[in-house]
């Protein structure tokens, strides 16, 4: 099933779905082409529950060149993507509540027969700027969550991306917002960094640009 699926690895042009031995998905297009960059509508958010969900997929390189040396790091990429945007969003984004991964696992620690694993969402499937409508089950997962959670919405990064080269790497997110009542994507954006040292630092700078504040990193 879908929600047992962990989709971790986008290549340019391709989501891969990663389950077991099954085949890949494969769409033509560049998940990031197309979509605009732009910041999260976090006036409409203010004093709500709002999840923040995993991210689902990493690209790494684009048409200019590949990173081969970040290959064997895909897992800690979308850590390190993770906490860049759940700290960002809690700095310069505080009128909203944010029910990150931390407060995901503490609800379904206390709700263990509903099965739900917050740390491996195919949240990928929602990177493309066709999708308007979270696909089942992965629309059933979220709902149930956001009904414990008491969650009226859902920010989530579909999809990463690191580009550049060592020592100046990029970081981009594709940013989806979900009305978790009715699975509808009411939000996409695409948020991206400037240059920095180091992966952490990189993902730092992108995910700062979503929220206007006069303390964070202008937008490049």
């Amino acid at each position: 099933m879908l929600r047992n699926c962990r989709v971790s690895v986008l290549t340019l042009g391709v989501v891969a779905a990663a389950c077991g031995g099954g085949t890949s998905q494969t769409s033509p297009s560049d998940p990031f082409a197309g979509i605009d960059i732009g910041q999260l509508p976090v006036g409409s958010l203010s004093g709500s529950n709002v999840l923040i969900l995993v991210a689902g997929g990493v690209v790494l390189g684009d048409s200019t060149g590949p990173l081969p040396e970040l290959e064997t790091q895909r897992t800690a990429i979308l850590a390190t993507a993770n906490e860049a945007l759940d700290t960002a969003l809690r700095r310069d984004a505080r009128d909203v509540n944010w029910m990150g991964l931390a407060e995901q696992r503490h609800t379904v620690r206390r709700n263990p027969t509903l099965g739900i694993d917050p740390d491996r969402l195919p949240t990928a499937y929602l990177a493309p700027a066709t999708v308007e409508q979270i696909p089942d089950p992965l629309w059933g997962t979220i709902r149930t969550l956001s009904a414990v959670a008491g969650a009226r919405y859902a920010v989530v990064p579909s999809a990463v991306r690191v580009t550049g080269r060592a020592g100046a790497y990029v970081a981009e997110y594709v940013i989806v917002g979900a009305d978790t009542r009715v699975g509808a994507v009411v939000f996409r954006a695409r948020a991206i960094g400037r240059p920095a040292a180091d992966l952490p630092a990189a993902f730092a700078s992108a995910a700062a640009t979503l929220v206007s504040n006069p303390l964070s990193p202008a937008r490049p």
